[in-house]
């Protein structure tokens, strides 16, 4: 609603407020003269004109509740149209018999009645257009509750997906070094499996050269002991004692009545 809309409404309001005043207090001095008139007390006459306009006015009032819960207010406006016209015909009453005088007396009623009920009618329209705006403020604070818990859902989101690259590049980076370390395992294990390969040629080759020496040292000395022998190829007894059971069983070399006999092999 613009200023000017505003300052209208309020002008009209006011206007139509002070038109029922005016009604309801010419009405009331009708209604408590004709009460007094009739044998009323006078200071319990004011009761009377209180409660017929006044009936019109709660009346009124409980129409316009009714409409506002969107209710069929039938049971009030039957009681104002009721105490309306016995408004209308209690001020006729009390006028002159004279058609004027009657006309008269019967606009403060009326008037009471319509001004009134426009009144109520603003009211109403008034109310629901504030109902209107602060629904729709309600809607737009809610919308933007909505948009920032969106937003915020957004960024979450946002956070998540890049945690979720950070989490990748270091497993792209561990998987990685992983791979080096296994490249490098294998490195190790490679060059471990040569240098025993070559430990083990180293061995075969001493043993070898033991076992010529030995089969040497017998030809020249058949009849040497176990103890002999291990101290010509400078090993243990036990190693010498090896040696010589391997080479027996190989049939390179036999025990007889002669001392030790060296088999040629025919190389």
């Amino acid at each position: 609603m613009t200023r000017t809309n505003q300052i209208i409404s309020l002008l009209t309001g006011s206007l139509v407020a002070f038109l029922a005043l005016a009604a309801f207090v010419l009405s009331f001095d009708a209604l408590r003269h004709l009460a007094a008139a009739n044998g009323v007390a006078a200071g319990m006459a004011w009761l009377y004109p209180a409660i017929i306009d006044g009936a019109i006015i709660i009346f009124s009032l409980s129409v316009l509740q009714a409409s506002l819960n969107r209710e069929r207010p039938r049971y009030p406006w039957a009681l104002v149209g009721l105490f309306t016209a016995l408004s209308i015909g209690l001020n006729v009453l009390h006028a002159p018999t004279a058609p004027l005088p009657r006309l008269l007396a019967a606009v403060p009623p009326i008037a009471l009645f319509l001004s009134f009920e426009l009144l109520m009618n603003q009211v109403k329209h008034s109310v629901r257009r504030l109902g209107l705006v602060q629904h729709l403020q309600e809607l737009a604070t809610a919308t933007e509750q909505k948009r920032s818990e969106l937003d915020g859902l957004v960024q979450e989101r946002q956070t998540a997906v890049h945690r979720l690259e950070a989490q990748l590049q270091n497993l792209a980076s561990r998987r990685d070094e992983l791979l080096a370390e296994i490249k490098e395992l294998k490195n190790v294990k490679r060059l471990s499996n040569t240098g025993i390969e070559q430990i083990n040629e180293e061995r075969l080759a001493s043993k070898q050269e033991s076992l010529n020496a030995m089969l040497t040292y017998l030809s020249d000395n058949p009849h040497a002991s176990l103890a002999d022998i291990a101290a010509a190829i400078s090993r243990s007894r036990s190693t010498a004692g090896n040696y010589v059971n391997e080479l027996v069983a190989n049939g390179r070399l036999h025990k007889n009545g002669q001392g030790w006999e060296i088999v040629d092999s025919g190389e």
